[in-house]
């Protein structure tokens, strides 16, 4: 799962899905207006190319949480920029300006801080739970396809063989049946 581009592609995409659709959510409770589609596409884009970018190999619950603040943080300017793109459309100029300040309330603030604490924890349980989950296949699919091991080879015995003569085993069987436990024996007697 290390780097593949299909799997890179849907970790990247899972990230972006939940990262924007939180913030999304949070943003326009804060705000009391919905996020306007160009919004939702670019900050998408966002963060699918950092999501691209951290999907090479599996990420720690910090490094998870750090660029989820980042994200968050950079995912409110991007609303708020087309925010007020949208309520602004015949001053282009001075959208930049009016986003920059728009909407920095504690409450904004505290909306996408707890939404980068909620997506960092569903997507590092997530990432572990998949992870988790190749190492299992991964290991499953090698012992299945591994080629069979050949038996261990017996041990030849030490002397002449005997072929039947005498009480004692010969070396060949008591090698083979080292550990074995012999049960069979004549019947106890009952005590009526």
């Amino acid at each position: 799962m290390h780097g593949t581009s299909p799997a890179r592609l849907i970790r990247a995409g899972v990230f972006a899905a939940v990262s924007v659709g939180v913030s999304a959510n949070g943003h326009a409770l804060q705000s009391g207006h919905d996020v306007p589609p160009a919004g939702m596409l670019l900050g998408s884009a966002l963060m699918l190319a950092a999501g691209w970018g951290l999907a090479g190999r599996e990420r720690g619950g910090g490094a998870v949480l750090g660029w989820m603040l980042w994200g968050q943080l950079a995912l409110h300017f991007v609303f708020a920029l087309t925010e007020s793109g949208a309520a602004h459309p015949g001053h282009p100029a001075a959208a930049p300006a009016a986003a920059a300040g728009q909407d920095l309330s504690p409450g904004m603030l505290a909306a996408h801080l707890v939404a980068a604490l909620v997506c960092a924890l569903w997507l590092r349980r997530g990432e572990a739970a998949a992870f988790r989950l190749a190492r299992g296949l991964r290991t499953l699919l090698a012992d299945a396809f591994r080629p069979p091991a050949a038996p261990p080879a017996l041990p030849l015995p030490a002397g002449p063989e005997r072929l039947g003569g005498g009480d004692e085993p010969s070396p060949a069987a008591d090698a083979v049946l080292r550990y074995a436990v012999i049960r069979r024996g004549p019947p106890t007697p009952r005590i009526a």
